[in-house]
């Protein structure tokens, strides 16, 4: 005899429909580009901080929704660390502490999806390069980050690793975009940071608006990249199952 009381869980609507991730991505999206447009016009409010880590926030909610956890942990804590940087003044021991936790995480999602789908051997080659930039990069900027040559060139290791593990993956391409917006972003961010490149007294500060756009062009990118993997390995998992 059936169950009545589980066949009525078995006929209840999920907690969060299909379509509401949808939903959370593009006001994610709405609300970064609110973010850049205050943050070009209004020297300081309150709430600001909270605002930048919004749109992040936002994408943390699309990856539950799209049952991907640990992408999330890499999201919330990404925001911690927009949320840590948008202080007056900006923390930027916190920042960095939660930003390269963020990144931590995603090497450990990048590495378990190798473990299950091998090795891009083109990703070597990228890997090669961009150690070579890291090593440049960190010649030129060492001589400016003071106090924070410590946390700051650690924090350029893990980045430059999550990135040559992106690089490796067998998986949509969007990964590693996003991967490398992220470096372009750290790197336009440190330039102004240690040495007082790209940053604008006056008139448009393209240098903050080319370091937003990329930093959330990559979380978008990687959030999609990591969504869209995992749906097409479910897919094979399934096609892979004998069939009963």
């Amino acid at each position: 005899m059936t169950d009545p009381v589980a066949d009525r869980y078995a006929r209840t609507e999920p907690l969060f429909p299909d379509w509401a991730a949808p939903i959370y991505l593009w006001v994610s999206v709405a609300a970064s580009v609110i973010y850049l447009g205050l943050d070009l016009t209004t020297a300081s409010m309150p709430g600001l901080a909270l605002t930048k880590a919004l749109g992040i926030i936002l994408l943390g909610v699309y990856a539950l929704l799209k049952r991907a956890p640990v992408l999330a942990v890499a999201l919330l804590l990404s925001a911690g660390g927009d949320y840590a940087l948008a202080m007056r003044p900006p923390q930027l021991e916190a920042g960095i502490g939660f930003f390269g936790a963020a990144h931590l995480t995603y090497i450990a999602i990048f590495a378990l999806m190798v473990l299950k789908g091998g090795i891009k051997r083109e990703g070597l080659v990228l890997a090669g390069g961009l150690f070579v930039y890291g090593v440049a990069m960190w010649l030129w900027l060492n001589g400016g980050m003071g106090a924070l040559i410590a946390p700051a060139s650690i924090y350029l290791g893990i980045i430059l690793v999550m990135a040559m593990a992106a690089g490796m993956i067998k998986g949509p391409n969007l990964i590693v975009i996003g991967a490398l917006l992220f470096v372009v972003s750290d790197s336009v961010l440190a330039m102004r940071w240690f040495r007082g490149v790209l940053v604008f007294e006056n008139g448009l500060d393209w240098g903050g608006v080319i370091v937003w756009a990329t930093y959330y062009g990559a979380q978008l990118c990687l959030t999609l990249g990591v969504v869209r993997a995992r749906a097409l390995q479910a897919i094979t998992g399934r096609k892979a199952e004998p069939a009963a």
